[in-house]
């Protein structure tokens, strides 16, 4: 690699800034504060626990604990807040280095799904050949059976079992094949090994969903809670009922 080769190439170590010993020291270093300050909280929280052990008795302990819950909460959202600001700039990177991959990948993946698409609509001939194929081979071998029975019966001459028998087990593997999955019809493999096939993919699309059986429906919760919220307080077939929560600001 020559000296102008080499100046064009980037030196960043994201591995080195990364290193996890160090970054962990760093990670431990930017929460020491809220560390310190939770630890405290949680202690004061034990104490909390023991004093409303049988529950809380009166307005004076309800107070407290409320304020007690806001502290919590505060020192909660400055820990995430801090969490949010040091890991700014590795998101940012994280995402630069996923948007310029994604942008690469995309035509990959376009160029995968129309090879594909190629390729089933080619298997899919292949497999209505293939039927069309094995249907008429059954089809021309039963004939041929049953032709050979109806000289027998014409000529007084008995039929060769053993030949009947080969026309007949012939006729029953076309059958079979005539009926085969897709997947053994079709099965194709690629000079450099690859191997392709069709795949079942049953899919399903509603047509009339008043024919639909109820094992199937779906309640839609998010339409029930927007009910409830605008003042609906009867639905048949659900039970609606106020379970009221304390909040804390």
């Amino acid at each position: 690699m020559d000296d102008m080769t080499r100046s064009n190439v980037p030196m960043i170590d994201l591995t080195a800034a990364l290193d996890p010993s160090s970054l962990a020291w760093w990670i431990e270093y930017s929460y020491s504060e809220h560390v310190a300050a939770i630890s405290a909280l949680l202690t004061r929280f034990q104490a909390f626990a023991n004093v409303t052990a049988n529950g809380i008795q009166d307005d004076f302990i309800a107070g407290h604990a409320a304020d007690f819950a806001r502290d919590l909460k505060q020192a909660s959202a400055a820990l995430d807040e801090t969490r949010t600001r040091i890991k700014k700039p590795v998101l940012h990177a994280q995402r630069m280095i996923d948007g310029e991959a994604k942008k690469i990948t995309d035509q990959v993946t376009a160029a995968v799904r129309e090879v594909e698409t190629r390729v089933t609509a080619y298997l899919r001939a292949k497999e209505v050949a293939a039927r069309a194929a094995a249907e008429a081979e059954a089809a021309r071998l039963q004939a041929e059976a049953e032709l050979l029975l109806v000289e027998a019966l014409q000529t007084g001459n008995p039929v060769e079992e053993e030949s009947l028998d080969e026309i007949m087990n012939a006729a029953s593997n076309a059958d079979e094949l005539a009926n085969a999955k897709a997947l053994e019809l079709t099965r194709t493999r690629g000079v450099g090994g690859a191997l392709t096939a069709l795949k079942d993919n049953w899919v399903a699309e509603l047509v009339d969903i008043t024919k639909v059986p109820t094992v199937y429906l779906q309640l839609n919760d998010s339409v029930v809670k927007a009910a409830i919220k605008s003042g609906v307080r009867d639905i048949p077939g659900i039970r609606i009922w106020n379970d009221a929560k304390a909040f804390v600001r």
